[in-house]
C-alpha cells in the first residue's frame, strides 16, 4: 500500500507535465527526451557496475545529449553522420588499454547509446514531423494528440497488465526473465493498448483514418510490454531489482520509459512507410 501510495503521488504531477510537454511539442519535447535519454542511460550504465563493468558514462551521456540536439536542430540524415563520429570517439577511448574489461566497457556504451538514444531520436522526429507527413495543410495540432494517445496507450497496457495479471494471471508469460508476469496479464496489457487507440484516437483525431489507430494499439500492446520484458532482462543480468531510485514507487527512469523506448523505432517506422 505504501508503495501505491508513492507510485499515485508520483503520478499525480508526472503524468500531466509529461503530457503538456508532448502535446507542446517543439523545445518542450525536446527537453522531455534530453532528460529521459540522459537519466535513462546513465542507469543502464550504472547497473553494471555490480558486475564489475564500467561504462564511459560522462562520455556516453554527453555524446548521446550531442546525437540527440543533432537530430532536433539539423537533420534525421546528420544525426546519422553524427552517431558514426559518436561510434568512432568510443572506439578510440577504447585504446586506453590502462583499464581492465575496456572492450566491454566499449560495447557496453555503445549498445547503449544505440538502444536507448537512438530510438528515442527516433520519437523525436516522429514529433517533429508527424504533421507534415499526415496533414501537412492542417494547423491542427494533430501530432500533440497522437502523443497524448500514445502516452495513455503505454500506461493503461501497463496498468491493465498488472491487473490482469495480479486477478486473473494463472500461466508464466517468461519466468526466467520476469517471475511475476502472466499470459494473462499480457493478454490484458494489449487489449488495453488497442482499446484506447481505438475508442479514443477517433474521437481526439477524427481526420486521420482509424487503421493507424489499431495498428499504433498493436504496436504498443505488443512491443511495448516486449520492452519492459527486455529491460527486465538487462536487470536480471546485472543483479539489480531497479535501475535507481529516482521515482519513488516506480523505480527508475529507465524503468519507467522502457516501454516508450522500445515502441518508438516501430511507431516510427508506420507513419515514415505514410510519408513514402
Amino acid at each position: 500500500m505504501k508503495d501505491l501510495t508513492r507510485r499515485v503521488l508520483m503520478a499525480l504531477w508526472g503524468i500531466p507535465l509529461i503530457l503538456l510537454l508532448s502535446y507542446l511539442g517543439g523545445y518542450f519535447f525536446l527537453v522531455l527526451i534530453v532528460i529521459i535519454n540522459g537519466l535513462s542511460l546513465w542507469e543502464f550504465y550504472s547497473i553494471y557496475q555490480t558486475q564489475h563493468y564500467y561504462a564511459y558514462r560522462k562520455m556516453g551521456v554527453f555524446l548521446s545529449t550531442v546525437l540527440v540536439l543533432v537530430s532536433f536542430y539539423l537533420s534525421f540524415e546528420l544525426e546519422l553522420i553524427a552517431m558514426v563520429i559518436v561510434m568512432i570517439l568510443l572506439l578510440l577511448r577504447h585504446l586506453k588499454i590502462s583499464e581492465p574489461s575496456s572492450s566491454l566497457n566499449t560495447t557496453l556504451t555503445i549498445s547503449g547509446i544505440f538502444y536507448i538514444t537512438f530510438f528515442l531520436t527516433l520519437l523525436l522526429q516522429l514529433r517533429i514531423n508527424l504533421n507534415s507527413w499526415i496533414a501537412p495543410e492542417t494547423t491542427e495540432n494533430i501530432a500533440g494528440k497522437y502523443f497524448v494517445l500514445l502516452w495513455a496507450a503505454i500506461w493503461f497496457c501497463d496498468t491493465a497488465a498488472y491487473f490482469g495479471g495480479k486477478y486473473l494471471g494463472k500461466h508464466k508469460l517468461a519466468p526466467k526473465t520476469s517471475p511475476n508476469k502472466t499470459i494473462e496479464g499480457g493478454i490484458s496489457g494489449f487489449l488495453g493498448a488497442v482499446l484506447v487507440f481505438g475508442i479514443l484516437g477517433s474521437i481526439l483525431i477524427p481526420t486521420l483514418n482509424p487503421i493507424y489507430f489499431w495498428i499504433s494499439g498493436i504496436i504498443v500492446g505488443i512491443f511495448g510490454q516486449l520492452g519492459d520484458l527486455v529491460e527486465s532482462r538487462f536487470k536480471r543480468d546485472a543483479g539489480v531489482k531497479d535501475t535507481s531510485s529516482l521515482l519513488p514507487g516506480h523505480g527508475g527512469f529507465f524503468d519507467r520509459f522502457d516501454s516508450l523506448i522500445f515502441v518508438s523505432p516501430f511507431i516510427f517506422i508506420l507513419f515514415y512507410w505514410i510519408r513514402i
